[in-house]
């Protein structure tokens, strides 16, 4: 077994706000499902793009995947793309992440963060244990 997948995660920037939920413990090798529920505005809104990242205990963030649910479209991080699935449900306003055959590198916490798009400024907000973030890129 590992642990390490954080099970609830909520943070706000402005109206958006998500919120993250998934069980904090998984068997190695049975695939493991992570939600995020958004509220403020649909997840289909041309506005903004949605990302699933995630810190490894003493290790720096890694981008695991962006979703542009109004398009279709993802991109998932070339070193995840054999190891995650990721899904938009426009009916429900949330994504999900799962991680098909996760093993003890996979003890992480797991965030959903928001990016607002529009004319080359992206501003993005992060769903993480007690934090709230506002970078410009």
């Amino acid at each position: 077994m590992f642990t390490g997948v954080t099970a609830h995660l909520s943070g706000a920037l402005s109206q958006v706000q998500t919120e993250a939920s998934g069980p904090t413990l998984g068997k190695v090798s049975e695939s493991l499902t992570l939600t995020c529920h958004i509220s403020g505005v649909p997840i289909t809104d041309s506005s903004y793009a949605w990302d699933w990242i995630r810190q490894t205990p003493g290790r720096h963030l890694q981008h695991i995947v962006l979703q542009y649910p109004f398009t279709g479209l993802q991109h998932i991080a070339s070193s995840f793309q054999t190891q995650v699935s990721s899904s938009a449900d426009p009916s429900r306003n949330q994504l999900s992440l799962e991680l098909l055959s996760p093993s003890a590198a996979d003890v992480a916490t797991y965030f959903c963060s928001s990016r607002e798009l529009g004319k080359g400024r992206v501003l993005e907000t992060q769903a993480g244990p007690g934090q709230k973030r506002k970078e410009g890129v």
